[in-house]
């Protein structure tokens, strides 16, 4: 049996890593100037156009799913999240008390229904039945549907094609039925197909590229829809009228008399994105390239033009819906701006600025009540913002010009890149929710029906083909997979095919509508991987199917509760044979004190036992006073080889934020003279023996190489697992001015838990990585005639002979980053480190004694470090500088 020694365990979480920040200017301007028509059109067609490009450098089909790596799963309800579920304005609050303390009973809550005085809530009934389905095939086109949306008494759904079609379907009709249990399809001449009734077709006004946006009046009788031209359409959706009024939102012609309408509008000075009906009918809200305009229907005249953003307005809708005063607008340049009408005649600039996105914005939704506001980002965040919350223009004005996203990052394409910033620094959203991928296209967002949910549920479609729907305390509640949709041929209210097989394209989920009434969403999914012979797209019907409609079954359902019980009982006699859950083996020595030991065996998984001593009194936690090797007291970590100081990236709190190096942010090492904002490069070993950052209170903990955050978590069986273990000592080594870290048990945490030992024969140190600059334009030239010195005809496209064989032109080598390649491997190139960079990464590397000796001085340079301890004089006295 193998004793190893713990004085405190700790958690892991399985937050991912993100690259800190570095700062650049972007040098926006504060305005676009609305007369340059030419470079916007030019703009807004190019964007759009490129948008239904759907993979420019399409890798393999799994890299579509890397877009989620950058956020951890939330699996446990946040408290911001669950306030704002217990304050009652995300439906009732018994309800939500109920159900999460599970006296839920949707069979007794109608049983009752018939018996209580009281009517019976909604809510109560359907407010936890969710769509789980993963769809199936209702319509069909040969081009990329860009909406897809219930009418707000859910009895239609329209949807706006690529190919300029706008499609009405009765939602309250069965679908068209043939012999036995099989759906009939229609199939029109533009290659629409469909099993819905369909009430009308209606042919677009052509525009640019695509429709864009569409939106219905509340009595649901008229539609409006922008296509990236100027001008917006009004249709009629349930009567034959073909007729289209145009409502142009161009700055008006100097001609006398009446002016006519050019129903065919191909002089447009900017684009329009998208487009809203105010509440009750009498405006539209419109936003385009950088700028936000009101129409007035009534007076048949605009009546606000604002030049409020950077970059285009990707979505804007109206915060509220009893008065038509508060206008929402989000843009590519990242920010979502709240505007008072009542003020624009004394100001132009917005009342507020909600700040949090770090790339652009694709959609922006309301929850109606003037407070709430959702919105989706290119940084792959739906957040959750208050208005009350908002940051204030003249806050807005002071980072106006800084740009925190990934440079040169563009959405259309299949990943998103490490992002430098986790958050905006000024952030003032509510909440964020992620797992979800906006990339390809502007992905859409909305809140869940009041009605039936209380609108305590946000959903979203993905470009990875899911669909997702987060819960307001933060974690998803329900993922429905495109890439499972059946077929048209089947009935979407029968059971799902067992052996059904993800499709061999993966769609991309651009919107999605929630009914009303019923668990029921509908789904817009692109097919095609460009747009052209390859584009298409299904609509897709989701409902909510009961154990014996899902797949697998009811009996497998019950077999499946049957094991978890078996299971529970198990976990039940072992924490009665071993103790308390998670506690450490407690010896007790000849002077009385108490002792904590980890028991790991060598032929079982490893276990814990809790030995009392004879008074069978619990025992007080160990106090560990060796603070190996480091100082007392606060103190900064310097690497010799970078220069730069142990940093937690940006001071965050959050579990799993990643240690990095950087450059001093205070220089005195006086406790009074220094700023309290630089204590994230202050650290110390806490009573148990652990590193911790003093900004947080927080230990250090090492996951996947690199230093994490860790915040305390309890014990979970099988111990130890990446999830909770015993957290790592740090050691400083004053002779060799090295940091070396030890574990208690296999840092990578094996599937197996029959370990090799392995790891215990090598040494863990904390380096630097150094970091090269890129390659300018001056190396690439200067390559480039080596390369034209040598083969004279290569400028030309000439190809000279040669004999080489396959494995001379190919040495099975592949260029790797500086994270990826193994400290042992570096050869004396990859050790220069002159980026301008301000960061430097740090990881923990295993090496055996015989690579830590033949290592090269750059590399023993870099895992040395020296402590600089904080002083409370600010002169020496000969005392102990604490």
């Amino acid at each position: 049996m193998t004793v190893l020694r713990a004085n405190n365990s700790g958690s892991t979480d399985t937050a991912q890593l993100l690259l800190p920040e570095i700062q650049e200017d972007d040098g926006d301007e504060d305005f676009v100037d609305e007369e340059d028509e030419e470079d916007e059109a030019a703009e807004g067609e190019e964007e759009e156009g490129s948008d239904d490009d759907d993979f420019y450098n399409s890798g393999a089909y799994s890299s579509l799913n890397r877009a989620r790596n950058w956020w951890p799963e939330i699996k446990d309800p946040q408290e911001q999240g669950l306030s704002l579920l217990m304050n009652g304005e995300f439906g009732r609050v018994g309800h939500q008390v109920n159900s999460r303390n599970g006296r839920k009973n949707v069979t007794r809550s109608l049983f009752n229904r018939s018996l209580s005085a009281r009517p019976t809530y909604k809510e109560d009934i359907t407010g936890d039945v969710l769509p789980n389905s993963s769809g199936t095939a209702v319509a069909s086109y040969p081009a990329n549907a860009y909406v897809g949306q219930f009418s707000s008494d859910s009895a239609f759904y329209y949807t706006c094609v690529r190919n300029f079609r706008l499609h009405v379907y009765d939602t309250t009709a069965p679908l068209k039925m043939q012999r036995g249990s099989r759906l009939m399809r229609q199939a029109y001449d533009d290659g629409h197909a469909t099993t819905m009734e369909v009430i009308k077709t209606i042919q677009a006004a052509p525009g640019r590229w695509t429709i864009t946006d569409s939106h219905l009046s509340p009595d649901n009788q008229r539609m409006i829809y922008a296509s990236i031209s100027s001008t917006v359409y009004m249709t009629s959706t349930l009567d034959s009228s073909t007729e289209q009024i145009p409502i142009s939102f161009k700055d008006p012609t100097p001609q006398r008399g009446h002016r006519a309408w050019n129903l065919w509008d191909d002089e447009d000075q900017f684009g329009i994105w998208s487009c809203k009906f105010s509440a009750d009918g009498k405006e539209v809200i419109a936003g385009g390239s950088s700028m936000i305009f009101v129409y007035d229907l009534v007076a048949n005249r605009r009546t606000v033009k604002i030049a409020g953003h950077t970059d285009d307005v990707n979505s804007c809708c109206w915060a509220d819906t009893a008065s038509g005063n508060v206008l929402i607008s989000a843009s590519d340049d990242s920010f979502v701006k709240v505007w008072d009408r009542r003020s624009l005649a004394a100001t132009r600039k917005p009342s507020g600025v909600l700040i949090g996105h770090t790339e652009g914005i694709t959609y922006v939704s309301a929850k109606g009540d003037g407070r709430y506001v959702i919105s989706n980002g290119k940084d792959q965040v739906l957040r959750l913002w208050d208005l009350r919350m908002m940051r204030t223009n003249s806050e807005f004005e002071s980072v106006a010009k800084q740009h925190y996203g990934v440079p040169q990052f563009d959405y259309r394409g299949d990943r998103y890149p490490p992002p430098r910033y986790k958050a905006h620094p000024l952030d003032c959203s509510v909440m964020k929710y992620t797992g979800h991928e906006v990339l390809r296209t502007l992905i859409r967002c909305h809140f869940s029906p009041a009605e039936t949910t209380g609108q305590q549920y946000i959903y979203s479609g993905s470009s990875d083909g899911r669909i997702h729907i987060w819960s307001l305390d933060g974690r998803v509640v329900e993922t429905l997979d495109r890439s499972y949709t059946q077929p048209m041929a089947e009935d979407p209210s029968g059971a799902e095919t067992s052996e059904a097989v993800a499709s061999r394209v993966q769609p991309c989920v651009r919107d999605v509508s929630w009914h009303s009434q019923q668990p029921v969403l509908m789904s817009t999914g692109w097919l095609g991987r460009r747009w052209g012979s390859s584009e298409g797209s299904v609509i897709a019907r989701h409902e909510f199917k009961g154990m014996s409609k899902l797949k697998g079954g009811l009996e497998n359902w019950v077999e499946q509760v049957k094991a978890e019980s078996e299971e529970r009982a198990k976990r039940a006699q072992r924490r009665a044979r071993t103790g308390m859950p998670g506690a450490f083996a407690v010896d007790e020595d000849d002077s009385g004190e108490m002792d904590t030991m980890l028991i790991i065996t060598d032929d079982e998984e490893p276990k814990t036992e809790m030995q009392l001593p004879a008074t069978n009194t619990v025992p007080p936690l160990p106090v560990e006073l060796n603070s190996h090797g480091f100082p007392q007291g606060y103190f900064m970590l310097r690497s010799l080889g970078s220069g730069r100081i142990l940093d937690v990236t940006q001071g965050l709190l959050d579990d799993g934020t990643e240690i990095i190096l950087w450059h001093a942010t205070e220089t005195s090492q006086v406790e009074s003279m220094r700023r309290p904002d630089s204590n994230n490069q202050v650290f110390f070993i806490d009573t148990s023996g652990a590193l911790c950052s003093r900004h947080s209170g927080h230990a250090i903990d090492v996951e996947k190489e690199s230093l994490v955050l860790r915040h305390r978590r309890p014990v979970s069986f099988p111990f130890p697992n990446p999830y909770a273990h015993p957290l790592p000592r740090f050691v400083y080594h004053p002779e060799t001015k090295e940091i070396t870290v030890v574990f208690a048990a296999d840092p990578t945490f094996p599937i197996s838990r029959r370990e090799s030992g392995s790891w215990k024969t090598k040494t863990y140190y904390l380096t630097s990585i150094p970091v090269r600059r890129p390659p300018t334009m001056i190396d690439n030239a200067s390559a480039l005639l080596t390369s034209a010195l040598s083969h004279p005809l290569a400028l030309f496209g000439g190809k000279a002979g040669s004999n080489a064989t396959p494995e001379q032109v190919f040495d099975g080598e592949i260029d790797l980053t500086e994270h990826e390649l193994a400290e042992q491997d570096r050869n004396e190139a990859e050790e220069i480190d002159d980026s301008l960079e301000a960061l430097r990464p740090v990881k923990v590397v295993a090496l055996t004694a015989e690579e830590a000796a033949g290592a090269s001085e750059k590399a023993k340079l870099r895992r040395q470090w020296e402590f600089l301890p904080l002083r409370i004089m600010k002169h020496r006295t000969g005392m102990p500088s604490q």
